[in-house]
């Protein structure tokens, strides 16, 4: 089984990863970053799935998060913070091809509204008062990972909402830092969450059935 030898060879890049961005040693985490993502793409595209339409709307979620990774480490905040939001759009695809269970949903949309209310809101307004145009890509950004999250608490599948959850954890931890104050665990914390996030993702995909 190729995929568990290439996701568990992330699972060591990206340690390796965490232990640089802890240290702050930037030619490290400026290879092995994206280098997570290759190998999960790899390891994305051996997995067994029972729909390949939602393999491969999950492919280009990693693609595009690996887009992302690229240009946030070059502080290219507006363009990175848009192929994430293409990438959870991919996720979303996703997760529309599997049943939902209302009671999931329901869950799921509570847990966004109180995120909404005591996370998202000051980081929307800090992004705004920077400018206008970056409140309103933060807020779609923050619009779209909600909807990822509901639809992958009413899918069933424990990994997928896991992996939502987690990724809904980074992002929060990322723009709270970067509009509105220091956030726990700093980029450490943001790293381990975003990069287990995505192994989620991979794993999910023998998980959702059509």
């Amino acid at each position: 089984m190729a995929y568990v030898v290439l996701i568990a060879l992330a699972g060591a890049v990206a340690l390796l990863d965490w232990w640089a961005v802890g240290t702050d040693r930037r030619q490290i985490e400026k290879w092995a970053k994206p280098a997570v993502m290759v190998v999960l793409i790899a390891a994305a595209l051996l997995i067994p799935a029972d729909s390949e339409a939602i393999r491969w709307a999950i492919v280009a979620g990693l693609i595009f998060g690996l887009a992302g990774d690229v240009l946030l480490f070059f502080d290219r905040f507006i363009p990175g913070a848009a192929a994430f939001l293409v990438g959870h759009l991919a996720y979303v695809v996703a997760l529309l091809m599997v049943p939902q269970e209302p009671r999931g949903l329901l869950v799921g949309a509570v847990i966004i509204l109180l995120v909404a209310v005591f996370v998202g809101r000051p980081i929307v307004a800090g992004a705004w008062a920077k400018s206008r145009t970056l409140g309103g890509i933060v807020a779609a950004y923050m619009l779209v990972i909600g909807i990822v999250v509901i639809l992958a608490i009413g899918s069933n599948s424990l990994v997928v909402e896991i992996a939502a959850l987690l990724f809904l954890t980074s992002d929060a931890l990322l723009a709270w830092a970067r509009f509105v104050g220091s956030a726990p665990g700093g980029r450490v914390a943001v790293m381990v969450t975003y990069q287990l996030a995505q192994v989620g993702f991979v794993l999910a995909i023998p998980t959702l059935v059509p």
